[in-house]
């Protein structure tokens, strides 16, 4: 038998295999509903809610007014720029502790305060390293302060997670 005999026969059994189990007694049945469950809700839904007025970051109040939309959108983008230029003071001070040596990935969680300063960091998901948490820990705290914050933001504290980063060579 040649190989083009062999796939001819192979596709030739295929689809009789394919047509049986399709229309023939082979069929797969549709089993019968044994399970029924009815949710009743009362109340109001939380999604028609009216959103609150005030906030601080990207989910703060739905603007009524196109003066509103406008500072809504400046505050966000300023909420932005600001956790950007943190993360990267942060990062900026990650090696100065004399940890160039470390490699992974630490979670880590503070609070950044009215005048820019962060209150006592914690680890959120550890490394594996305590040498690397502690030295992401060290980066946060000499980090606080360093970043001005815009007086756009209030003064309500901002809670941060941040993903400090360690890898051989890498500034």
């Amino acid at each position: 038998m040649t190989d083009g005999q062999r796939i001819a026969a192979g596709i030739a059994a295929s689809l009789f295999l394919h047509f049986c189990l399709l229309t023939g007694r082979f069929a797969m049945q549709e089993a019968p509903d044994t399970f029924r469950a009815v949710l009743e809700i009362e109340g109001e839904s939380a999604a028609r809610a009216a959103p609150p007025k005030q906030g601080t970051g990207i989910h703060s109040a739905s603007p009524q007014t196109k003066e509103e939309a406008e500072e809504a959108d400046r505050k966000r983008r300023a909420y932005l720029r600001y956790l950007d230029a943190v993360d990267a003071a942060v990062h900026a001070r990650r090696l100065e502790v004399g940890a160039e040596d470390l490699i992974g990935v630490a979670v880590c969680a503070f609070d950044i305060h009215a005048d820019g300063g962060f209150s006592e960091p914690s680890v959120l998901r550890s490394s594996g390293d305590a040498r690397l948490d502690d030295a992401a820990l060290r980066a946060i705290r000499a980090a606080g302060g360093a970043v001005k914050r815009p007086a756009i933001l209030g003064t309500d504290v901002i809670r941060m997670t941040l993903e400090v980063k360690y890898q051989y060579g890498l500034r």
